[in-house]
Order: C-alpha cells, then sequence, then structure tokens
C-alpha cells in the first residue's frame, strides 16, 4: 500500500460530492462551495473527488491573489481549454468592460458542449470579479446539462494579499445565494478529528502518534492539516502530548503573518507578542501589563491589531477581552520571538497570579534550579495524576525532577518521576534517568521501577529478578519507605511477566496477589485488574475473567480504558469479534479525546480484529500505528508481538516485501528478548506468510515454533489451531497429521472455542483428502464453512471453499468445484487479500477450471441445456420450463440428465444451488 498517497477521512464531504455529481449526470446540474480556513484540504479534498470520477472531462482552474484586478483572467483560461468552442474567439477578445450576462451566456455553450465536464475554481475569492459572474451567470443557465461547477474559496478576510495586506474580499452575494439555493451544496471544511490526525501522521512516515498525543495535536492545530503536516518532521510523537506550548506555524503561513506584522508599530508588536504568551483568548489589561504598555500607545496598538486582523473582540466583552483569529496566528506570533524573550515574557505573566501563573513559571525557569518552583510543581503533578491526567502529569513529574538540586532530596522524586514516565508509556522519557535511579540506592522501590524499565526494555529475567526482589522484601515488611501500595504494583508487573512468559502459574499467583493487595491509587487497581483479567483468559478462564469487566465501558471510571482494553482482548480470543471491535475501538477513541490509555497494544489488537473481520486496509494502518507508538516511546518487549500482527494483513494482501520485513522483525526481537510470547507470536508471523504462500515447508517449521512456546490454554488467541497436523496433511502425510491433531486436542483446554472447531474441522478435511476418503473431507469442509460463517470470519471462509473446490474436483465433480473456487476467488478479492486471490486462481489451473466469469463454470453445456440450468437457479418446474423454452417436459427430463452428467451434481436441489450462486 502506497501510504504516502493515502487519503484521510473526508468520508461524509466525498459522500455529498458524489451526490453532487450524481444529480448533474441525471439531469439536476449542481454548483458546490466547498470553503474553510487555509490549510484545511479544501483542494485536496476536490482532488480525491475527481481522482474517482472517469470519462469526464475535468477543467482545474485555479485564481491568484496577484491577478484578482486583471478584468477576465480566469475566463480567458476556461475558454481556452474548452475544446472546438463555438464561441471561443469570441470570448477570448471579450471588450474588458463587457456584460458578464451576455458572456456568461455564451461560455454556457461552449460547457454544456464539453459535458459530461467537471469545472473547479480554486482559491475563487481571488477571482477577478468580472469573469467570477460570467461563470455564476453561466452555471445558472446549465438547466440539464451534465456540468458541475466547484467553487473552493476561503471565508471574507481568513487570508490576506502579501503585497498590501488586503483582506480577500470572499466570493460575491451572487455565488453564497445560488451556493444556498436547492440547486447548490456547501461543505465546510474543518481539521481532521484526533483519530484521522494519526492516521494523516502514518500516511506522512510518522506512525508513532499515540492516542493521547494525537489529542493533544487537534487541541493545538484545530486538526488543520496542513499544520500537522509541517509540524510531523519537527516534533517528537512522545513528549507531543505533555506539551503546553503553541506549536509553530507553517513557513509559509508564519512568513505571511511576520511580513504583514513588520508593517505594524513597535507597540502592536509588543502587545500581540504578550497576549501570545497568554494564551488563545486574553483580557487587554492582561496583555498590557505583560507588554508595559497604556494610555494612547495601548489604544493605538489594540486598534491596529484588530484592523490587521490579527485579533478581534470577544462579543459581549465591552472591550476588555480579546482572541486571536486563529490558532495559527497565535503560533506564528509566539516562535516570532527569540526564547530568551519568550522567557521573560512568560515571567511577567505568572506575576498575574490565576490558573496558568505555575506553567508561565516552569516555562519562565528552564533551564535552571528552584526548590520551592519544584515542590509546587510536584504538588501540581499529584493533583493531575488524581485526574488520571496521566502524561500531563508525568510531564509536571519531571519538570519538579529538573527543578530539584541534586541531594539525597532528589531520590523520591527521580523513583516517582521515572513511575509516571513509565505508567504513561514514556519509556523513552524514562531511559533519560537511568543513572539516577541507579543512584538511589537499595531497596524495593528502587527494585521496582528499575524492574519496571528492564521489563519494557525487554529485558525480561533481569526485570523478574529485581521485581521478586522487590516483592519479597515487601512480604517481609522490613523495608525503607515507598509508597503505601507498591506491593501491588509489582504483582502487577510480576503477573505481566507471566503473561508474557506463558507461565500460567505464576499469572495466576501475582495476579491474585496484585488484586488483594490493599491500594491508594487508582491507576494501580486497574492495572492490577488488566493483569489479572488477562492472566485468567490465558489459563483457560474467559468467562470468569469477563465477569470482572462488566463496568468496563463506565464513563469516567479510573482505570476504565485499562478495563475495556482487556474485555476487547478477550473478546478477541473468545471469537466475540463484534464485542471485541467495539471495546477496542471505543478505547481508542475515549483516548483521543483525552482519557488516559496505558495498554499501547490496543490499537494491535485491534489491527488483528480487523484482520479477522477481513478488513485488511483497516487493519495494516493500525498495526503501523501501533507499531509506531511502541518505538516512538521504546517499549521493546512489545515489537515481537506487534510486528507479527502487522504481518498478518500484509501476507494475506499480498505485499510480501512489507510482510517479510515485519517477520523478520519479530523473530529478531523476539530472540533477543526470549520470551515465550514473542516466540510465538514470530512463529505466527511466519505460519501466516507461509500459509498466503502455501509454503508448506515453511508451514511446518513455523508450527513447530509455535507448539514449543504456546500450549494453548485459550486456543482462540490465534486462528492457527492445529498447524502442525495441518501442514502435514497437506503435504500426504496423514497419519502424522492423525497423531498431531490427537496430540493438540488432548491438551485444549477449551475444546468449545469455535474457532477452534473450524481449524479442526479444516484439518479434519485435509487429512480425509489425504487419505482419499472424499466424502468425508467435504463435510469436515463444509463444517469449516459453516464455522467461518457463524464468527464472521470472510478470510476463513475463503479458505475453506478453496478447500471446498479441490475436494469437488477430487470426485470429479467439475462444475462445483468451479463454482466454490470462483466463490473463494470472488471473497478474496472483495477482501483484497490478493494472496488468496492468486491460490485460487492457482487452483483452478492445475485442475484445469476456468473460473474468472460466472459462465465457465457451465463450460461443456450447450445452449438449450445451459438455458434449462439458469431457469433451475431461478426455481421453475420442469413444466414452466417446458413452456418457456418450447419443449416436452420429456426433454427437459433428457437435458437434466445430461446436465447432471456435464457438471457432476448429483440431483435437481444441487443443480439450482450451483445455477443460484452463479447467477448472484
Amino acid at each position: 500500500m502506497d501510504l504516502s498517497r493515502s487519503f484521510v477521512g473526508r468520508g461524509p464531504e466525498l459522500a455529498q460530492l458524489s451526490y453532487a455529481w450524481a444529480a448533474t449526470v441525471g439531469g439536476d446540474p449542481r454548483i458546490v462551495g466547498v470553503t474553510g480556513a487555509p490549510g484545511t484540504g479544501k483542494t485536496r479534498l476536490v482532488e480525491e473527488f475527481l481522482n474517482g470520477l472517469s470519462g469526464v472531462t475535468t477543467l482545474w482552474l485555479a485564481a491568484d491573489e496577484n491577478e484578482v484586478d486583471l478584468n477576465w483572467e480566469i475566463l480567458r483560461l476556461t475558454v481556452g481549454r474548452l475544446p472546438g468552442s463555438a464561441t471561443a474567439e469570441t470570448i477570448r477578445t471579450v471588450d474588458p468592460h463587457a456584460n458578464p450576462v451576455f458572456v456568461g451566456d455564451a461560455l454556457s455553450t461552449d460547457l454544456s458542449r464539453a459535458a459530461p465536464l467537471v469545472l473547479v475554481v480554486d482559491d475563487a475569492h481571488w477571482a477577478d470579479r468580472a469573469s467570477i459572474e460570467a461563470i455564476r451567470y453561466a452555471a445558472r443557465r446549465l438547466h440539464s446539462a451534465p456540468v458541475l461547477v466547484v467553487v473552493i474559496h476561503h471565508p471574507p478576510g481568513a487570508v490576506r494579499r502579501i503585497p498590501d495586506g488586503r483582506p480577500n474580499p470572499g466570493l460575491p452575494d451572487g455565488w453564497r445565494r445560488m451556493i444556498d439555493s436547492d440547486r447548490g451544496v456547501s461543505l465546510e471544511i474543518e481539521g481532521l478529528v484526533p483519530d484521522e490526525l494519526m492516521q494523516l501522521a502514518s500516511v506522512h512516515g510518522r506512525p508513532g502518534l499515540s492516542p493521547a498525543a494525537a489529542a493533544r495535536l487537534w487541541e493545538l492545530t484545530d486538526g488543520n492539516p496542513l499544520h500537522v503536516r509541517h509540524l510531523l518532521p519537527q516534533l517528537s510523537m512522545r513528549t507531543l502530548a505533555a506539551d503546553s506550548s503553541p506549536l509553530p506555524a507553517p513557513y509559509s503561513i508564519a512568513g505571511t503573518i511576520a511580513s504583514h506584522l513588520a508593517t505594524c508599530r513597535a507597540a502592536t508588536r509588543e502587545l500581540v507578542t504578550a497576549a501570545a504568551v497568554l494564551g488563545e483568548r486574553f483580557r487587554l489589561s492582561d496583555a498590557a501589563t505583560v507588554a508595559s504598555l497604556e494610555g494612547q500607545a495601548l489604544t493605538g496598538a489594540t486598534a491596529e491589531a484588530l484592523a490587521a486582523g490579527l485579533i478581534v473582540e470577544v462579543p459581549g466583552a465591552g472591550g476588555r477581552e480579546f482572541e486571536f483569529a486563529d490558532r495559527l496566528t497565535r503560533s506564528s506570533l509566539y516562535h516570532d520571538r527569540a526564547l530568551s524573550q519568550r522567557q521573560e515574557l512568560h515571567r511577567r505573566a505568572a506575576l498575574l497570579g490565576g490558573p496558568d501563573a505555575l506553567s508561565h513559571r516552569l516555562t519562565a525557569a528552564a533551564g535552571g534550579i528552584d526548590a520551592a518552583l519544584a515542590d509546587e510543581a510536584e504538588r501540581a503533578a499529584r493533583d493531575r495524576w488524581r485526574t488520571g491526567a496521566l502524561s500531563a502529569a508525568a510531564a509536571m513529574y519531571r519538570h519538579a525532577l529538573e527543578l530539584t538540586p541534586r541531594g539525597p532530596a532528589r531520590a523520591a522524586r527521580v523513583l516517582t518521576t521515572v513511575e509516571a514516565l513509565l505508567v504513561a508509556g514514556d519509556a523513552a522519557g524514562a531511559k533519560d534517568y537511568e543513572s539516577d535511579v541507579a543512584a538511589t540506592g537499595e531497596g524495593p522501590w528502587t527494585d521496582y521501577v528499575e524492574g519496571y524499565q528492564l521489563l519494557l526494555g525487554g529485558r525480561i529475567p533481569e526485570a523478574k529478578e529485581l521485581l521478586r526482589r522487590s516483592l519479597t522484601a515487601l512480604r517481609s515488611g522490613a523495608s525503607p519507605a515507598h509508597p503505601a501500595d507498591l506491593r501491588p504494583r509489582v504483582a502487577a508487573q510480576l503477573a505481566i511477566i507471566g503473561i508474557l512468559t506463558v507461565n500460567y502459574a505464576e499469572m495466576i499467583e501475582y495476579g491474585v496477589e496484585a488484586i488483594e493487595a490493599p491500594w491508594t491509587e487508582p491507576w494501580v487497581a486497574a492495572y492490577t485488574r488488566f493483569a489479572r483479567a488477562i492472566g485468567l483468559a490465558l489459563s483457560g478462564q474467559a468467562e470468569e475473567a469477563t465477569s470482572t469487566l462488566t463496568d468496563a465501558d463506565t464513563p469516567g471510571a479510573a482505570g476504565a480504558l485499562d478495563a475495556l482494553c482487556a474485555r476487547g482482548m478477550i473478546a478477541l480470543w473468545t471469537d466475540r469479534l463484534a464485542d471485541a471491535d467495539r471495546d477496542l475501538r471505543q478505547a481508542v477513541a475515549r483516548a483521543t479525546a483525552g482519557e488516559a490509555l496505558r495498554i499501547g497494544q490496543a490499537l494491535g489488537f485491534l489491527s488483528e480484529v480487523e484482520y479477522r473481520r477481513g478488513e485488511l486496509a483497516d487493519s495494516v494502518l493500525h498495526a503501523e500505528l501501533s507499531l509506531g507508538d511502541a518505538e516512538e516511546n521504546l517499549r521493546v518487549w512489545e515489537y515481537a508481538i506487534l510486528h507479527a500482527l502487522a504481518c498478518y494483513p500484509r501476507a494475506a494482501r499480498g505485499e510480501w516485501a512489507a510482510a517479510d520485513g515485519h517477520v523478520r522483525a519479530a523473530a529478531h526481537w523476539a530472540g533477543l528478548i526470549g520470551a515465550g510470547s514473542g516466540l510465538a507470536y514470530a512463529a505466527g508471523g511466519l505460519a501466516a506468510i507461509a500459509q498466503a504462500k502455501g509454503d508448506l515447508s515453511a508451514l511446518l517449521a513455523a508450527a513447530t515454533d509455535i507448539e514449543e512456546h504456546y500450549d494453548s490454554q485459550e486456543p482462540g488467541t490465534h486462528l492457527f489451531g492445529p498447524l502442525r497436523a495441518d501442514a502435514l496433511a497437506q503435504l500426504g502425510r496423514p497419519a502424522e497429521a492423525r497423531e498431531a491433531l490427537k496430540a493438540y486436542r488432548d491438551r485444549l483446554a477449551r475444546p468449545d472455542r469455535r474457532s477452534s472447531q473450524l481449524s479442526i474441522a479444516r484439518v479434519e478435511a485435509q487429512i480425509a483428502l489425504a487419505e482419499n476418503r472424499l466424502r468425508d473431507a467435504l463435510r469436515h469442509a463444509n463444517d469449516a464453512l459453516a464455522l467461518a460463517t457463524e464468527i464472521g470470519l470472510p478470510l476463513e471462509g475463503a479458505r475453506a471453499n478453496l478447500l471446498i473446490g479441490q475436494i469437488l474436483a477430487t470426485l470429479e465433480r467439475r462444475a462445483p468445484a468451479a463454482a466454490a473456487l470462483r466463490t473463494a476467488l470472488l471473497q478474496a478479492r472483495a477482501l483484497g487479500a490478493k494472496a488468496y486471490e492468486d491460490q485460487a486462481l492457482d487452483a483452478a489451473r492445475s485442475l484445469g477450471l476456468s473460473i474468472e466469469t460466472p459462465e465457465a463454470v457451465f463450460a461443456g453445456l450447450t445452449t438449450t441445456e445451459l438455458s434449462i440450468a439458469k431457469l433451475i437457479g431461478a426455481n421453475r418446474t420442469n413444466k414452466e420450463i417446458a413452456t418457456e423454452l418450447s419443449l416436452s417436459v420429456k426433454t427437459v427430463e433428457g437435458h437434466l440428465t445430461s446436465i447432471y452428467r456435464k457438471l457432476g451434481v448429483g440431483d435437481r436441489i444441487e443443480l439450482r444451488h450451483l445455477a443460484a450462486r452463479q447467477s448472484g
């Protein structure tokens, strides 16, 4: 997939443009106005719409601010690009003072002759008035011609001409009335929402944007795509969530504002810069104090800033409150000053007091030491932590630590800050303090924090040793000062290690201890609950685990997203894909709205849900987003799992280079970390590629690795089932396959899992096929197909149909075989599963069958036999068929006997199903 050219969001807007085009070609031409602030993607939206049209002439005109006073300039461009224009010469040589009404009448004839046509006027607010009015009159006269007119424009005053600072006038009133009429379609384009910003970051090579960072980026940019694309190369994805300062504006916009600001008086520049430090909205008296302005200087500066369009008065504030025209203006003004100047302005702003005083003081003190300010920052961090604002709290703890002088008092703050960073998911930020943690001395708190760091860094044996030492000390009760609920924190991490190493005894033991130990921090309770639930589920007790999470979607509950993620993961493993999709998608959506999401793999498991449901493009996107977030934040222990998950949809789509890259990375990190879960997932990635390629030797090797590292207490964690038996059966070794299948069943803790039953049925079919028990093979394969349909696994359904086709061909029932293979082909094609589409075509070729068209299934039938077969598919009786085809009933019966023999079907019912399937 070429992510660099992917289009993000705008589904409703594209739908409205498609509706307008459908009405236009249906004889009811529409006029579309696309408006919005600079950088919101208006032009890109229309380009994407046009990319979806075929057989249509497109006429794209771009107005220029420097040509706004050149009468008829846009019109000359229009006529010059219209083919075969009968009135072209007249319009080309039009009198500068000609009446737009008459010119528009001639233009409408030209446009009609070029139909079907889409005429786009970009930056229409800068078009010369004579031309834009003539185009409007032409559009009014297009009563039935299939010509769609699209004007892209900014609201009045949204942008200014660089040469003279004159604001754009917007569209003339006549245009606005026409767009608001029954023939008009008005599209007001706003910024992208946070989850769309995550996608935008991914397609521009920065997939590490977490939901929390996306929410922050949206808050600071209003989701403006131009602003965001400009910022992505400059920003750290992991620190963005905690950054409270204005983000830089795009160079083009900042340059325009800077050049415009340079024409203002010094007092005006001081006023708006001081206001930019205060925020998006400010009191004039506060800005005046920070800027050291008063009297006539303040009055004149305010008037000039208003006239320049830099600020606007807040309605109803009586001239006491103002706000910036937009966030880009504030960003440009804020970053126009040097850091030292901004720090001085923040120092003055802090003296005003109020809720933002601490933030101003911290910015002013950056790089220095201030013990009193550090204490204040730590108190603020605790307050944020209690409300669940983990990223913001971690950033505030970090401020406190940086302001703290070296000495004994710093040790506790180091441990608090590093743990906060780790809990917030910023392992990279925590890594900056590794030497500080080591210098805090021995004790259970230090062991816990060091162990936590080592765990996220993928050094699991060392982490386990430190965490067990910490827990032993805490159990004994003889230990120095530490947080009151340190014991459940340590036990929860050990339960997670039990999960990663697939040690069922430890995931249960430590999970129980984590839950039963008293806690004081809500996040600790949430995390212990997560660890306990996942441990129970992986131990084959999914129902009990789910029962502990019934309130997981309660809004505002502490740690609610941890529980939602756990419930979504368990629903995935227990074949409840709709529930899994709902919970994991809700967790991500709530995280982009500002709630704390500490389970970094949520996007990765959402990707697996989408893969199982056949939503391969979405699966690719969310896998890349999850992996990018983990890599950005150095959560090394997740790498093997997330690379393997990213491999699944890539393999199904036949994107071999990407799939191979992910599986190599999964194997590399799994080998380094050595945890059973990572090794099993890496082997799963290899199995996914082997299945998609039909490489049976590689499939057998992957199956051996999976069985070595995962003992199937919860078989629904993957769809491979008895993979070794599957590979052996396909390799023509049915006795070994049956033995491997029996071993799988004997150790299966949850034989009731439907996805496992599906895998078993498919393998039973493969074994029966290898043993030439074809009727049994067909029965088991149909069972597998029924289960795939019931669970909602379309890719597995396509694989089942592929197997059914091969079995039917072996039974010499060629038409039903071709029908089954064609169904597999169409299913794979609809999913975008190129690898399985190729498998269906290859199977058909090897069997001498044609499956590209519905008629190919009935190859070999005479014209009369084909007509009878189709009427059987329409559920007609022999008598009805005889009447319609002017045949006798006896003749119809004779033809049916021939049809059954040629197609290899057993009876009328089977023929009806076959014919109905092909006609559908």
